[in-house]
C-alpha cells in the first residue's frame, strides 16, 4: 500500500514538473519591456478599450545569435591588428552567423498565422516581421487588453497594452514594436517668422511620410535592429 502511494506521489510529481516544462517553452518573456510606467503608476489614466474591430501594424523582433562571437567579431573589425580588419560582412553572412535561425523565423511566421495575423514584410536578416490584424487577434495572440489612457503632459489619448506580452510561443522575441503609440514623431525642424514666433504652418522641404501630420511610420525606417558599429557591408 505504502508503495503504490509512493509510486501515485512520484507520478504526480513527474507530471506537474512536465506541466510547467511545457507552459515555459510555450510561453517564454521577450527580453523587453512593453508596459508603459505611467500606465501602471496612474498618471496616465485609463478612459476605455481600443475598438476590437480596429486594425494595427506591429512588428515581431526577434534576438541576434551567439553574442559573444558577435562581440569579438566587432572588436577585430575596428583592430587594425586584427586579420579580419575592415572585413564587413554581407547580409548574408551577417545573418547566417548571427542572425536569427531559418526554424525560429519559419515558427514566429506559423504563430502569426495562427492567429489570424497577415504577414505584411519580412526581412532579410530575419530580425524582423511585420503582421496586421485587428486588436482582438493581437490581443488573443500577446494575451494583453489594449486600453486607451490620458497621455499625462500631451492632450491627447494614446493607446498601450495593459501588461506584458506573453505570446504561446517557443521562441523567445526581443521586442513587438507598434503596440502602444504614447510616443509620436514630432518635427526636428520648426521655422521662425519675423517675429521669432514658431511658425507651426511652415513645413520642410524635405520629402514626408504617410503618417498622422506627413510622418514617417515604422515600416518606412530602415528594416533590422541597429547593429553597433556598423558590421554589415553597405549594398
Amino acid at each position: 500500500m505504502i508503495q503504490r502511494l509512493f509510486l501515485s506521489f512520484l507520478a504526480l510529481v513527474a507530471l506537474v514538473v512536465l506541466s510547467s516544462n511545457v507552459c515555459d517553452a510555450q510561453s517564454l518573456p521577450l527580453y523587453t519591456r512593453h508596459v508603459r510606467e505611467v500606465t501602471l503608476n496612474g498618471q496616465a489614466p485609463s478612459v476605455g478599450r481600443l475598438p476590437a474591430t480596429q486594425f494595427l501594424h506591429i512588428v515581431l523582433i526577434l534576438p541576434l545569435r551567439n553574442q559573444e562571437a558577435l562581440d569579438s567579431f566587432l572588436k577585430d573589425l575596428y583592430d587594425p591588428a586584427s586579420p579580419t580588419y575592415r572585413r564587413f560582412l554581407t547580409v548574408e553572412e551577417f545573418t547566417a552567423r548571427f542572425g536569427p535561425s531559418q526554424e525560429d523565423y519559419d515558427a514566429v511566421i506559423r504563430f502569426a498565422g495562427s492567429h489570424g495575423l497577415a504577414v505584411a514584410a519580412t526581412s532579410r536578416n530575419r530580425l524582423n516581421l511585420d503582421v496586421t490584424g485587428t486588436v482582438a487577434q493581437i490581443e488573443s495572440a500577446l494575451h494583453v487588453n489594449m486600453g486607451l489612457y490620458l497621455h499625462p503632459t500631451e492632450n491627447r489619448i494614446f493607446y498601450a497594452p495593459d501588461r506584458e506580452p506573453t505570446p504561446d510561443l517557443s521562441v523567445r522575441l526581443w521586442h513587438i514594436a507598434g503596440l502602444d503609440n504614447y510616443s509620436i514623431p514630432k518635427p526636428a525642424l520648426v521655422r521662425k517668422d519675423a517675429n521669432g514666433q514658431a511658425n507651426r504652418a511652415a513645413r520642410p522641404s524635405a520629402t514626408t511620410g504617410p503618417g498622422p501630420s506627413s510622418s514617417f511610420l515604422r515600416r518606412d525606417l530602415p528594416r533590422g535592429l541597429p547593429l553597433p558599429v556598423r558590421a554589415v557591408a553597405p549594398d
